[in-house]
């Protein structure tokens, strides 16, 4: 398989020789290279955001597991105050305690709010990530189209005449006489590829 894919690079860099394309073939290589580092710069964006969306989560789990634990045994106290279980000074006490317990939950809604304030700034890099993966994908469209008309006019004569546009007197470009991926597939089987 190594063999035959450096054969058809060589095949290819020679081709774009003899019809002077070189530039074509140095554009391309460049702009793959463009491309490779865009990737990499996605994947950094993408694993940076994740990893500050699980340490702001693994922050703020035992923050609410804490407020949950305090609330249960509030309301276990309060419980025991309807039943007729505690004391006058016990009521004064669980009073004192549910406004202390009030301001915790405001404070701690407060740094909930900043967590998820996070969570949701470390998700910026989808706006960036997305444009760069909307530019390497409309680059291998352009590869493709490129390589596979290439074939086309590379083609033994009954092969090409299945897969050459009709020729057109004049008027606007007609989409149904481009290459699609069908016409692109078929092209290859067509060569043995």
């Amino acid at each position: 398989m190594y063999d035959r894919l450096g054969g058809i690079v060589r095949l290819m860099h020679d081709s774009l020789g003899e019809i002077n394309c070189d530039n074509a073939l140095t554009a391309a290589s460049s702009q793959i290279v463009a491309v490779q580092d865009r990737l990499e710069y996605v994947a950094s964006l993408t694993e940076r955001a994740a990893t500050k969306v699980l340490n702001t989560l693994d922050e703020g789990m035992p923050a609410q597991d804490a407020l949950a634990a305090a609330g249960r045994a509030m309301e276990a106290r309060w419980d025991a105050l309807f039943t007729g279980e505690l004391s006058v000074d016990q009521f004064k006490q669980l009073a004192d305690d549910s406004r202390q317990f009030a301001r915790t939950v405001a404070a701690a809604g407060e740094a909930e709010k900043a967590r998820l304030l996070d969570i949701m700034m470390a998700q910026d890099f989808q706006d960036i990530t997305g444009q760069l993966i909307t530019k390497v994908v409309a680059l291998t469209q352009t590869v493709e189209h490129e390589l596979a008309e290439l074939l086309r006019d590379n083609a033994p004569p009954g092969v090409r005449d299945k897969f050459m546009p009709k020729q057109l007197m004049q008027g606007p470009s007609v989409p149904s006489v481009a290459l699609d991926q069908h016409n692109v597939d078929g092209l290859l089987d067509d060569l043995g590829f």
